[in-house]
């Protein structure tokens, strides 16, 4: 047969004495053969004579597998698709291979960008969870703190461990249950767990407001200096009257009264960033003025207020009893005070805080409102011992404050008689 022929002429070029190019049999699919470097004249001759015995083969050269002809025998097809699977580029020729490398390219951008969102997401889920841990441990020793009546802080908090550990199991047992029925059900995991969210920060909100402390904070005291200087509450509630300056009766008010009105986040209402505790070089830039906050401040702190800068400091003196941090924070309060609404002349305070709310919104910007403070300092030396008495009566803990006071003391020496300070 013809084929048997054109097979036979072939395999005898491949095998032939004259060291030929070592063709492959025509079932391959190759009829030309790879070449194998370079020929000599008698080899590509010889090349030349086998290629004329056989009709209808090409010359031969690199072969490309998209061009082949029809293949005659069964393992043809088995053994082309082989050669491509190996050699991908060679088979599909410069399209393919550009389209392949624009392939593996999106591919990559795109496994890329989703490990760049995961990574997102991974840093935005630690550092959650750093907040949360956080917040939540200070806000469970303060609890301890609070609860702790005699002094028995491990006590209470075992028993918190205790329950903690009761409400785990709880909600592992309650998530066994619901995971069969929200199995395949999106609409209803989502719909149960926003109601489980709501339902979590629900009873943590009724769970802070239910309580009542009596330590001293900054938003707790900031509520108890305005009720003073109103002189009650904004709904006519009226708190436990004492003897203020000048005889007027001071009223200040109870914890149960202030705490549910103290703000949930720090830092609303207030007007002055107050730094308690602040080291010398913030309170002042010379001797000059160093010598004006002495003559202008108290025994036991020391204070200047920036207007322009809404900023306040108190430098408390080295030795100084706990009540000076208090007695500091409520001078500093009654001048953020004196910045915000005009005060009514009625109020036991408003007639003497009247002129210095005046002279205080009338400071130039940069400058420090001296005589303002050397009124205040004045006023409060009667004031102070007042206020603190009202809030003994009242039910607050002035011995041990929560105003977060920084670490810096000064210190200073009392002036001689007839020298200045």
């Amino acid at each position: 047969m013809e084929t048997a022929e054109v097979g036979s002429a072939t395999t005898g070029s491949a095998n032939g004495a004259g060291g030929g190019p070592g063709l492959v049999p025509q079932f391959l699919g190759f009829p030309g053969g790879f070449p194998r470097g370079p020929q000599t004249p008698g080899e590509a001759a010889q090349g030349g004579r086998a290629a004329a015995a056989a009709p209808g083969l090409p010359r031969q050269r690199q072969p490309r597998l998209r061009r082949l002809p029809g293949l005659g025998q069964p393992a043809g097809p088995l053994l082309l698709a082989l050669l491509r699977s190996l050699c991908p580029g060679r088979a599909r020729g410069r399209r393919g291979r550009r389209r392949l490398r624009l392939r593996h390219r999106g591919r990559a951008h795109l496994a890329a960008a989703r490990r760049g969102r995961d990574r997102d997401q991974d840093r935005l889920r630690v550092a959650a969870g750093c907040v949360v841990g956080v917040a939540g441990g200070a806000t469970r020793a303060a609890l301890a703190v609070h609860q702790a009546r005699r002094d028995n802080v491990a006590d209470v908090a075992a028993k918190d461990s205790s329950q903690e550990t009761l409400v785990n199991g709880a909600g592992l047992l309650l998530s066994l249950l619901l995971l069969p029925l929200l199995d395949g059900r999106p609409c209803l995991t989502w719909a149960t767990l926003v109601l489980l969210l709501i339902g979590h920060l629900t009873f943590n909100l009724a769970a802070i407001g239910s309580l009542t402390l009596t330590s001293l904070n900054r938003p707790r005291l900031r509520l108890a200096i305005g009720w003073a200087l109103r002189g009650g509450g904004a709904a006519g509630e009226r708190g436990v009257a004492c003897a203020g300056v000048g005889g007027a009766r001071l009223e200040v008010p109870r914890p149960e009264q202030v705490n549910p009105r103290e703000p949930l986040l720090p830092g609303f209402g207030s007007r002055l960033r107050l730094h308690l505790g602040a080291p010398l070089e913030l309170l002042v830039s010379s001797e000059a003025e160093l010598r004006k906050a002495l003559e202008c401040g108290s025994p036991d702190y020391i204070i200047v207020i920036r207007p322009s800068q809404s900023w306040v400091g108190v430098g408390l003196r080295r030795g100084a009893p706990p009540e000076a941090a208090v007695l500091g924070c409520a001078q500093a309060l009654i001048l953020e005070q004196l910045l915000g609404a005009p005060m009514e002349p009625g109020t036991p305070l408003g007639r003497s805080l009247e002129p210095l709310q005046r002279k205080i919104r009338k400071c130039p910007p940069g400058a420090v409102p001296w005589g303002v403070l050397a009124e205040t300092s004045r006023l409060f030396r009667d004031l102070g011992p007042a206020l603190l008495r009202g809030l003994e009566a009242a039910g607050w803990d002035v011995r041990r404050p929560l105003l977060a006071v920084d670490e810096w003391r000064l210190e200073w020496a009392e002036p001689r008689p007839g020298h200045a300070p």
